[in-house]
């Protein structure tokens, strides 16, 4: 398995799409509950960078949105433009669906990734994989009335594993990078929407 060390630019671009994926699902929430302008920005922000942030203070790195201030601008545009059309919030469910879930395999993506550069261990990798991806929605949770992902169920928090796991595979087979992440979003996109539509859950007490 072959890793460049350093975040080349389509490590880059993943990171900051699934910013915009993740910022325009929580403030979408936020909307839908009614808050204010300034309860979009946070909503969008708690969710776009939770997780990112708790996987850095796990692995000990600074944490990503305070060296880069692209992560703020990025939330600080997504929040107006959400407010804009937060009228027609409630007709675009199944877009928000899908930007939700490219948000979730990006950001599950990146946490691997970043993992593996930093040199730990492949289980590591996939929980910072699945940190990164969920943790956001679950804080967005408790600052909303929106029942947390925890509780739902909903294969959330397992897409974000799986898909952690099959972006890890196809590192070890040193299948090309931009091919990896093509493979590993489509296949944790149609494992979300398969089990969304066929209501498949995990077994629970």
């Amino acid at each position: 398995m072959s890793i460049n060390i350093g975040m080349d630019s389509l490590f880059i671009s993943i990171d900051y799409l699934g910013t915009i994926a993740l910022a325009i699902t929580g403030a979408s929430i936020a909307a839908k509950i009614r808050m204010d302008l300034f309860g979009l920005g946070f909503l969008a922000f708690i969710t776009a960078v939770g997780g990112g942030t708790m996987r850095d203070i796990i692995l000990n790195q600074p944490v990503f949105w305070t060296l880069n201030p692209v992560y703020i601008y990025i939330i600080v545009l997504v929040t107006p433009l959400v407010f804009l059309i937060r009228s027609k919030i409630e007709r675009i469910t199944k877009i928000l669906f899908f930007i939700d879930t490219l948000g979730l395999g990006f950001y599950a993506i990146v946490g691997t990734q970043k993992s593996l550069i930093l040199g730990f261990n492949y289980p590591v990798a996939i929980l910072m994989g699945i940190t990164s991806g969920v943790l956001g929605g679950i804080i967005r949770s408790l600052f909303s009335q929106e029942v947390s992902i925890l509780y739902k169920k909903e294969l959330y928090a397992t897409v974000a594993a799986c898909a952690s796991s099959l972006y890890l595979v196809l590192k070890i087979y040193d299948v090309n990078e931009f091919l990896a992440v093509i493979i590993t979003l489509l296949v944790s996109s149609l494992a979300r929407y398969m089990a969304v539509k066929y209501k498949i859950t995990l077994p629970s007490t």
